[in-house]
């Protein structure tokens, strides 16, 4: 009696699943390499072309050079170094110099500004730059402008603790927009643009609307008032020194405005002398010699002779 043979698909009938596992892991090899080059990572490259030429019994050398030599060695693969810095990752202090420069290259000096500080980057733009008058709606110029922005937000995300979107109206008595509503709506449209572009955890935006309230300017001509109509964007860093009274200052100014702090006797009277003293150059916790011809004093003597002379009435 003839053996039954074992399979019962015939000869070589399982040869097709071989051929579908090759293929599977061959789209899959070359979905990771897509993934893995999409950002240059050097190293990443090195592993790959190694593992690709491994199967032929040669190693491909990846190699960084200024100024390529491909004498040096004809089997590798050479990268200018100027390719490899431009994927890098940026600091603080770049990000700033990348804002100004973007800013100058539009030619927006005019309407924007940008300025560094021991809390972060502010920048400042007229309403103009985003916005119709009474209109929440952004421009395509103003989001051509978040775009750049966010390019840059990016590559240095993981350095900034939060950011602070504020919108800002000016008196005006012929526009019958709601100041609440317009300064708040403009806050609000710039933060959803930027989230929309996926440049930063939503965690660290904030958004904030403000009126005429907080006028940079005074509200007599229309030139005053188009500054006093604005956005603000402040990106804080994650490394400031929490310990640092300027630091607190500037974070308390920036949510409560420059007149929150304010100092008072004991009678809840607000004493003018100290707030002088607070502000005179010449106080400082660690008072500097740099001007031989100036008297300094520490704080702690400049508070005590405040509270000692009182401001007269």
């Amino acid at each position: 009696m003839a053996r039954r043979k074992k399979g019962g698909g015939g000869e070589g009938g399982a040869n097709w699943m071989d051929t579908y596992g090759d293929l599977v892991t061959l789209l899959l090899c070359f979905f990771v390499l897509l993934y893995s080059m999409s950002n240059m990572d050097i190293t990443k490259w090195q592993y790959i072309a190694q593992a690709f030429s491994a199967g032929k019994g040669e190693i491909i050398n990846v190699v960084v050079d200024e100024k390529p030599n491909k004498e040096n060695d004809p089997k590798a693969v050479y990268v200018d170094e100027e390719v490899q810095q431009e994927n890098q990752e940026i600091d603080f202090d770049d990000f700033y110099m990348y804002l100004k420069e973007a800013v100058a290259s539009e030619g927006l000096e005019d309407s924007v500004s940008v300025e560094m500080s021991q809390t972060g980057v502010y920048m400042k733009f007229r309403d103009s730059v985003f916005f119709k008058g009474d209109s929440a709606e952004l421009l395509e110029e103003g989001q051509y402008i978040l775009e750049v922005i966010c390019d840059g937000l990016r590559a240095v995300d993981k350095h900034v603790m939060s950011i602070k979107v504020s919108g800002h109206t000016a008196e005006s008595g012929t526009s019958d927009a709601n100041e609440w509503d317009l300064s708040s709506g403009r806050a609000d449209s710039v933060v959803k643009f930027m989230l929309s572009l996926d440049c930063s955890e939503p965690a660290k935006f904030w958004a904030a609307g403000y009126g005429k309230y907080r006028p940079v300017n005074g509200n007599d001509t229309e030139e005053d008032r188009k500054i006093n109509r604005r956005v603000e964007i402040l990106f804080v860093r994650n490394d400031i020194d929490f310990n640092d009274p300027a630091v607190v200052k500037e974070l308390i100014e920036a949510e409560y405005g420059s007149t929150f702090v304010q100092y008072s006797d004991e009678d809840g009277e607000v004493n003018e002398q100290m707030e002088a003293a607070e502000e005179k150059e010449s106080v400082s916790e660690t008072p500097s010699r740099s001007d031989p011809d100036r008297e300094y004093v520490s704080k702690e003597e400049a508070m005590r002779e405040a509270k000692e002379n009182p401001v007269a009435e």
